[in-house]
């Protein structure tokens, strides 16, 4: 019995350290530097909440396509996550090789989850202009979406 005290714990650990959301976060705040930003010191967390509210409205929706796209984002953050800081700064200028494929899938997730008019989907979601990031203005790919909930 003691055992299970100890193991829940320790799983909620790893399974937190698995999740490409906040990897991502963290990882943006510590390349700061490569990307040329100057991020606040809550910066992972306010991130974390506001990928985390997109994800879960994602998820949510009834349409597919919704879910479809919060997977892709997902997929897309996770390899973001995999990058160094220099590749990372690729990314953001728009010269990443490494993540072009989950780029792809995401961007053409984001354009199933629109209606003929522009509108999303997916319940609680605006629409996004192409290119927007995370409300940084660095530029696209990265984090695409983040803070329409």
């Amino acid at each position: 019995m003691q055992h299970r005290a100890l193991l829940f714990p320790l799983s909620t650990v790893v399974l937190a350290a698995c999740n490409p959301i906040e990897g991502f976060c963290q990882k943006k705040y510590d390349c700061q530097d490569e990307l040329g930003l100057s991020l606040e010191d809550d910066f992972a967390e306010v991130c974390l909440a506001g990928f985390e509210g997109l994800d879960k409205t994602l998820r949510k929706s009834a349409e597919s396509e919704c879910e479809d796209l919060a997977n892709a984002q997902t997929i897309f953050l996770a390899c973001q996550n995999a990058l160094s800081c220099e590749d990372l700064k690729k990314l953001n200028d728009g010269d990443d090789t490494l993540c072009k494929d989950q780029k792809t899938a995401l961007e053409d997730a984001q354009k199933a989850a629109r209606d003929e008019d522009g509108s999303f989907k997916c319940d609680g979601i605006a629409p996004a202009g192409e290119g927007e990031g995370e409300g940084e203005g660095e530029g696209e790919g990265e984090g695409e979406g983040e803070g329409e909930g």
